[in-house]
Formats: C-alpha cells, sequence, structure tokens
C-alpha cells in the first residue's frame, strides 16, 4: 500500500477519500497512530503506484478536484499545495543551488568566450 496523504480529522480524511473515489480512484482510509501532541493520524493510501499517481495529481495540480470538492477542504488542499511549492521555490533558491547555478553560467560564459 502507498500512503498518499495524512490528515489529523477523521471526517476530512473520509471526505476527502469520497472525493478521489468520485474521480476513479481506489483508496482507502486507516488510523495510523497518534503524533507527538497525542492527536490521531488518519492515511489516505492507494493500492496501486498508477492509482498513488493520479491522486497525487488531483491533490497537488488538478484545478477541477479542487472545485469539486467542498470550500472547507479545498481550504486545506490550497494550504497543502501552497507548503510544497514553497519547499520548492526554497530549495531551488537555497545556497547550494544558487552556487551550482553560478558555476555551471560561469562554465558556459567561459566555454563561449574562449570556444571550448
Amino acid at each position: 500500500m502507498y500512503t498518499l496523504i495524512d490528515l489529523p480529522s477523521e471526517t476530512l480524511a473520509e471526505y476527502l477519500n469520497l472525493a478521489l473515489r468520485r474521480h476513479g480512484l481506489d483508496s482507502f482510509v486507516f488510523n495510523t497512530g497518534v503524533d507527538a501532541t497525542g492527536r490521531n493520524i488518519f492515511s489516505i493510501t492507494c493500492l496501486n503506484p498508477s492509482e498513488l499517481k493520479q491522486a497525487r495529481h488531483l491533490i497537488y495540480s488538478c484545478r477541477n478536484f479542487i472545485i469539486d470538492i467542498h470550500p472547507e477542504a479545498a481550504i486545506l488542499i490550497r494550504e497543502i499545495r501552497h507548503q510544497n511549492t514553497s519547499l520548492f521555490v526554497s530549495a531551488l533558491t537555497s545556497t547550494p543551488a544558487l552556487f551550482i547555478a553560478c558555476l555551471a553560467l560561469t562554465a558556459a560564459t567561459l566555454g563561449y568566450i574562449f570556444d571550448f
């Protein structure tokens, strides 16, 4: 089984699971334990990697999925999307990434100037 997302609310997990099922995915909700604060964590899981890929597309990038679900769930999905986008941007603008980009640009410029 492949875990798609962990949520602190069982009702929200069940609702998102039903929304994913409306889009043709075979997913399930499981109680996976408790977090550090003592709250229960519920996971939405898929049995096949192809369904997991489609579910990730629906949750992380599909606009029609956001329109199809309840506004309270849509707010959570937008927050998850914003967190993932900010992680990606912070990785691209990190010091090692900028240093490697600077080295690559310097190598390309020197190669162009000296015809390497």
